[in-house]
């Protein structure tokens, strides 16, 4: 039921837009989203990998298309292993498949690395939308002269909260080596996000324990696999408060935590709470797909 709730919720917004459609050749795309001025979603295909040809398959879906709709993207989709250079280049980790998101100058916003289902890919479209306005500032603010360490801070965690490591780095480890509060950990966070434990731990060294700090260090014990202990600290932060904007991500990953560790019995009432808060999020959409693993367990999410 809840799935169809949030599923009606994102379709019932389209109901104005205009139709969107997926074109099949990079260069022309990119050719005219300079023109048109348009951002542009980029799909990197691994063609003849189940995940990536899943993936492609529900690109038309209707929830796809509305939010492609919504946020008057061009959209295209091109081979994996002949742009191999260019996802690299853009992304910065995975295996080659994936979105990206460009504005009308070329330039990366956002990318979500891996396959995601219509209402995960929807929900981050939505996300990209949504900060569109807040982005442009940020970025007209951070590229306009003097430029303060808190400045770069902001943009940092915009776009590490939207997937663009290769932007976020920089900005963030600049913010971090001039003391900026709360760099150090969303460091940790990136190199996390990225699959390097390794440097997440190193930037988790000496970081003060803040609520959004703990749920960066519940992250990275998840990452690396050891989901008993991300479970008590995911659950130790939530319980403790404090957490704004991180509150939903540290419900998500205590809920992942739980199912790798087959506790479904505590992951799914927690997931399902999540999802019906039905403010369209990307954590929310993430839920329901950890829900749809719980509850039709195949392949490899069977355990």
């Amino acid at each position: 039921m809840t799935r169809l709730v949030f599923t009606v919720m994102l379709a019932a917004l389209a109901c104005c837009a205009a139709p969107a459609r997926w074109q099949s050749e990079l260069l022309p795309a990119l050719s005219a989203a300079r023109r048109s001025g348009q951002d542009l979603v980029v799909y990197f295909a691994l063609a003849g990998r189940d995940a990536s040809d899943r993936m492609q398959r529900s690109l038309s879906d209707p929830l796809v298309l509305a939010a492609l709709a919504r946020g008057d993207f061009a959209a295209v989709t091109c081979d994996g292993f002949a742009t191999k250079r260019l996802y690299e280049q853009w992304v910065g980790f995975g295996e080659g498949m994936g979105i990206v998101v460009l504005d009308g100058g070329g330039a990366v916003l956002a990318t979500r690395p891996g396959p995601q289902d219509p209402l995960e890919l929807a929900a981050f479209l939505d996300l990209c939308t949504a900060t569109r306005g807040e982005l442009k500032a940020l970025r007209g603010r951070v590229q306009g002269g003097a430029v303060s360490p808190a400045d770069k801070f902001e943009l940092g965690v915009l776009y590490l909260n939207l997937g663009n490591i290769t932007a976020a780095e920089p900005l963030l480890l600049d913010a971090a080596f001039a003391g900026v509060a709360g760099a150090r950990h969303r460091v940790a966070r990136l190199y996390a996000l990225q699959g390097n434990v390794t440097k997440a731990w190193y930037w988790l060294q000496h970081v003060p324990s803040t609520p959004a700090a703990e749920m960066t260090r519940g992250y990275v014990l998840y990452k690396e696999r050891r989901h008993g202990e991300a479970a008590q600290v995911l659950e130790a932060a939530l319980e403790n408060g404090g957490l704004g904007e991180d509150r939903q991500r540290a419900v998500l990953f205590l809920g992942k935590a739980l199912h790798e560790g087959r506790r479904d019995d505590r992951a799914a009432p927690l997931l399902r709470k999540l999802a019906a808060e039905a403010t369209g999020s990307t954590f929310e959409a993430a839920a329901l797909h950890t829900l749809g693993h719980i509850e039709n367990p195949t392949g490899e999410h069977a355990h």
